[in-house]
């Protein structure tokens, strides 16, 4: 394996990301001025548990403003056993979430969904928030882990975007990453609830699938440009 892969995987990048992403979310997350979307405040005010789903392109944001309600309410992060999945874990670790259970798309997420599932019946349920494009291309694809979390567990979705205004993107990164820059501020928007049926085949849950990526990507486009707007 060749060295730089090596450190992409290893335990000091994950502390190093984990480390940086502190002071950004101190400086930047927690100390801008934030659009909110009412609904969605409201909702993650009543403590209700639902799954989370954001893009890979804006996840470090939303994840953050997620983090503001780990205090009130327990939030678990999903990410893949991959090595992009252990820097997602170690983001939202270094983000202030609890606990992050791994699991991928790619096997139905069996070790991540068995852990949420136990952890769904607890008095107090916790929220989960998903990176719902998942750890690898193609981006802003929703993968089924999301949905089968929320089906499984019976808790309803929320969408969520965070847009920033100014911002740049990362256009050789495969998520096209949006970076906010200095003295950017943000809105918050969101989409939901949306309840998966218990009961739903292989056919229901993929014509689901497609229904929230539609609306994840409008969601997406609406909040870049109220972000313009909001933040001229």
């Amino acid at each position: 394996m060749r060295p730089a892969k090596r450190f992409l995987g290893s335990r000091a990048l994950a502390t190093l990301v984990a480390t940086v992403i502190r002071p950004f979310r101190a400086t930047l997350i927690a100390g801008s001025l934030l659009d909110r979307d009412p609904r969605l405040v409201a909702f993650l005010a009543s403590g209700k548990p639902a799954v989370f789903l954001c893009w890979h392109q804006d996840f470090v944001a939303s994840l953050g403003y997620l983090s503001r309600w780990s205090r009130v309410r327990k939030i678990v992060a999903l990410a893949s056993p991959s090595r992009d999945g252990g820097l997602a874990a170690a983001a939202a670790l270094g983000l202030g979430f609890r606990e992050v259970a791994r699991g991928s798309s790619r096997d139905g997420g069996a070790a991540g969904l068995l852990r949420l599932s136990r952890l769904s019946r607890e008095a107090s349920p916790p929220s989960v928030v998903v990176v719902a494009d998942g750890p690898r291309p193609p981006a802003r694809v929703l993968k089924p882990g999301g949905l089968l979390v929320a089906r499984d567990a019976g808790l309803p979705i929320w969408l969520l975007r965070t847009s920033w205004s100014p911002a740049a993107e990362l256009r050789r990164t495969w998520a096209k990453f949006h970076i906010p820059r200095p003295w950017a501020n943000a809105v918050v928007r969101a989409d939901g609830p949306i309840d998966v049926d218990p009961s739903l085949d292989r056919a229901g849950l993929e014509a689901v699938r497609v229904e929230v990526e539609a609306r994840m990507n409008a969601l997406a486009a609406r909040a870049d440009a109220d972000a313009l707007a909001r933040w001229r």
